[in-house]
């Protein structure tokens, strides 16, 4: 044995020696581990959870939430935000863990033909959001959210009533384009679900129905674009049924003693159109003038007055019965 081992201190300095040199030798530089602090300890237990208070603190289980929600995994991230909230709802981040749930669902969104329960949760927890967390700073974008799926679920409508209308399923079609129009009145959805509507009707031979959403069409968005095919399906449906665009309006007293299936059109415009007053009522004279804006039928009779009202009363003037004034 050589001689420098038969003393105890030069053996452990040779011992810590060789123990850096081999240790230097296994890393790299780009492999070496970077110092832990405090807060860097408790990121790494997070998913560890060798601690039941770790279940239960705010700060952990929002930063689990932020993990998984940065990470794209957004079903584990709504699981801790609302385990968040379901603890700690009068903390001071509730706001935005109500705010980062909502937007985890929103974010989980796909096309309009895929299953919309992501959109209707995101509409839910954006309406939850703005009403036990009124004033935050969250609730303007969060109104922008709603209103964005109630866009995409109004399209999801129109797209299944296209559906339905292209396979002669008109009944399902009328359905899903009213529900468009009683929901979502003020969408870019509802306008088109008009004319569809008047088209699908006219295919289930309801042509009085038909009319009512054309001239509801033509008369409520006289600068839209489709105006022209309500136009046009009204100048079609005239040549099929001359006295189409005949109105005889009941007297006020008078309420319509026929029922109509729950998918009819619920138009102002139907109680003037569809006939349903008592047989013993006697109809209000007809309008001979044709007023601008309006239908002048193939007698001459306007139906102005039967539909929508409006602000004002058009000036009165000549026209061609068969044409609308304009």
């Amino acid at each position: 044995m050589p001689h420098v081992f038969r003393h105890p201190v030069a053996t452990l300095v040779v011992a810590l020696t060789s123990c850096l040199t081999l240790g230097c030798s296994m890393f790299s530089d780009n492999d070496t581990p970077a110092p832990t602090a405090g807060a860097d300890r408790t990121d790494a237990q997070i998913f560890v959870g060798d601690t039941i208070e770790m279940n239960y603190d705010p700060n952990v289980i929002l930063k689990r939430a932020e993990s998984f929600h940065e990470q794209e995994g957004y079903p584990e991230a709504i699981v801790e935000y609302q385990h968040f909230l379901d603890l700690h709802r009068n903390h001071i981040l509730a706001p935005y863990a109500q705010y980062r749930l909502a937007l985890s669902h929103f974010k989980m969104i796909q096309t309009i033909d895929r299953d919309m329960t992501p959109v209707k949760r995101a509409r839910q927890e954006f309406r939850i959001l703005i009403d036990e967390f009124p004033a935050s700073q969250y609730e303007a974008e969060a109104r922008v959210k709603i209103r964005e799926c109630e866009g995409l679920l109004a399209k999801n409508h129109l797209f299944v009533g296209t559906f339905y209308y292209k396979r002669d399923q008109y009944l399902a079609a009328a359905k899903r384009f009213e529900k468009i129009i009683d929901l979502y009145p003020s969408m870019e959805e509802a306008i088109e679900s008009k004319l569809q509507l008047a088209k699908t009707y006219r295919k289930l031979g309801a042509l009085e129905w038909a009319r009512d959403w054309a001239v509801d069409l033509v008369q409520q968005h006289p600068r839209h674009k489709l105006r022209e095919d309500g136009l046009k399906l009204l100048a079609e449906l005239q040549k099929e049924n001359p006295n189409i665009m005949m109105a005889s309006r009941p007297r006020p007293s008078i309420k319509p003693t026929v029922s109509r299936p729950g998918f009819f059109p619920t138009t102002p415009a139907t109680a003037a159109f569809n006939g349903t007053a008592s047989r013993g009522s006697q109809p209000a004279s007809t309008i001979t003038d044709c007023p601008l804006g309006t239908w002048c039928g193939a007698t001459g009779i306007s139906l102005s007055n039967a539909l929508v009202p409006t602000p004002s009363v058009p000036p009165s003037v000549t026209c061609r019965p068969g044409t609308w004034c304009q």
